[in-house]
């Protein structure tokens, strides 16, 4: 695997660390406080499932259209990711954006695995 940008287990640790308070402000009904931490994590979610890709990503109005060129990426992205832009403060979007980075994380860990048996057998 290409060298990283930055570190993704810390971008995932982030989410997972973060995301109880985030639910708990949606269960007190209180989504204008939800929208940062929602906004910062869905940008944190494009930027983990580009760089996965080994892609930049472009800071562009077209990002949502590239995301259906990618490889790795959980099941119906770009839809999803449109929905989350469209409605942060939506807890259907709390819950794709939760499902999503569980996705994103296990093709991530399969990916890791994959390269790690490579390069074992290509070590022997």
């Amino acid at each position: 695997m290409s060298e990283r940008h930055f570190p993704l287990d810390t971008v995932f640790n982030q989410w997972y660390s973060e995301k109880d308070g985030i639910a708990k402000f949606f269960r007190d009904r209180n989504t204008q406080a939800a929208r940062a931490p929602m906004k910062k994590h869905i940008a944190n979610f494009f930027a983990v499932l580009f760089e996965i890709n080994n892609l930049q990503l472009n800071n562009s109005d077209e990002v949502i259209e590239q995301v259906d060129k990618l490889k790795i990426k959980p099941i119906n992205s770009k839809e999803r990711l449109s929905f989350l832009i469209e409605s942060p403060t939506h807890y259907h979007s709390f819950i794709q954006l939760s499902e999503m980075f569980e996705e994103l994380e296990k093709q991530y860990r399969k990916l890791l695995a994959i390269e790690q048996n490579k390069t074992r057998i290509t070590d022997q």
